[in-house]
């Protein structure tokens, strides 16, 4: 009752820290927790076991060559049974040698094999983990959130400056995203393009990241209070028309 009652709390316990230690990562929410734990394995499946694909030579393989090695193995291991006994134990009957036990060392010798190839993987993976420097789990639209906070932040600081072109340049580098966390510069270009009366008449705010520019795109906002995001396949014939229609371009 005691190692039970031992065992019982240990799996609580490991369960708390499952929920409880994800929590002090960046980006990662109760919500996402509450999800995602129970039911993980779920969505696991439902992605990859569409693309598994099955050699059914080799398997057949597989299983004509383990049922011979069962059989040539009972066979051994019943001569050699039966050979013992007769040497250990004269004149006495000896004991047949069954083959649920034959069975039991062949079950045993697969999870000697998975019990390996388990611990393997686990060293392998946890070495992996070790050495790799992006985020463990990424929000579902998290590409899209970053630009829609930058696209804001850029919107705010043309209000504010009244879409002054030099105040908006001077501006762009302290500007912070629109829920308040770091400069969104250090992720993204921002491109602004002047009119004669110097200001602010089109804007371009573009991905740093490879990864954030083919998932999320890039933003556009014009004078004319259009805001829009667009995919990474437009932008050229957009920079070559921005460029044509408004020369007037800070250093950015």
């Amino acid at each position: 009752m005691k190692w039970t009652r031992l065992i019982l709390w240990l799996v609580v316990w490991m369960l708390l820290l499952a929920v409880i230690l994800p929590l002090f990562a960046p980006g990662i929410y109760l919500d996402d927790i509450l999800t995602y734990l129970p039911v993980g394995w779920w969505f696991f499946l439902k992605r990859n076991i569409p693309q598994i694909s099955f050699n059914w030579g080799l398997m057949t393989t597989y299983v004509v060559v383990s049922a011979l090695a069962l059989v040539l193995g009972n066979w051994f291991l019943s001569v050699l049974c039966q050979q013992v006994q007769v040497q250990s134990q004269p004149g006495k009957p000896a004991r047949k040698w069954r083959w649920r036990w034959t069975a039991g060392l062949c079950a045993s010798m697969w999870l000697l094999f998975l019990t390996a190839f388990g611990a393997a993987g686990v060293l392998r993976h946890t070495a992996w983990l070790l050495d790799y420097n992006q985020p463990l789990y990424e929000k579902r639209g998290q590409s899209y959130r970053l630009l829609s906070d930058a696209d804001s932040a850029v919107f705010q600081i043309l209000i504010d400056d009244d879409q002054d072109l030099e105040s908006t340049r001077k501006a762009l580098p302290a500007a912070r995203y629109w829920s308040g966390t770091n400069a969104f510069c250090e992720n993204f270009n921002v491109i602004l393009y002047g009119d004669r009366s110097n200001k602010v008449a089109a804007c371009l705010i573009i991905p740093r990241d490879p990864k954030l520019l083919d998932k999320g795109g890039f933003a556009f906002l014009d004078a004319e209070g259009g805001r829009l995001v667009k995919p990474l396949s437009e932008l050229p014939q957009l920079v070559l028309e921005m460029d044509t229609k408004y020369p007037i371009r800070p250093r950015d």
